[in-house]
């Protein structure tokens, strides 16, 4: 990485020019992007993309809206304990359905 002030070639880790001893503004911003996504990464928010397509895959196949359901409830996080509880009610519905559905085809 090349210093802005003075021109030095730096490895792409330094925080500062090893000839002029300028901070490296381009590895801290792409440390601190890093970071951030990392941070985001964990920051146990459920993305809504996961959400949706738990529960398009529960309604083909029910016994994932539940696995998934109890997963995600017992996590400490209230957000993912919030979803975990939608899915296993989408589960547990979904498995109601399919059992009516038997009853009334065999009876």
């Amino acid at each position: 990485m090349r210093c802005p002030n003075c021109g030095q070639e730096n490895p792409v880790e330094a925080k500062f020019c090893g000839k002029c001893a300028n901070p490296m503004q381009s590895s801290n911003s792409s440390a601190v992007a890093s970071a951030s996504a990392r941070a985001a990464a964990t920051s146990g928010e459920v993305s809504q993309g996961l959400k949706v397509g738990i529960i398009i895959t529960t309604i083909f196949i029910w016994p994932v809206g539940i696995i998934m359901g109890l997963i995600y409830m017992n996590d400490a996080n209230p957000a993912k304990k919030a979803v975990g509880k939608t899915w296993l009610k989408v589960g547990v519905g979904v498995l109601i359905v399919y059992c009516m559905i038997w009853l009334l085809k065999d009876g």
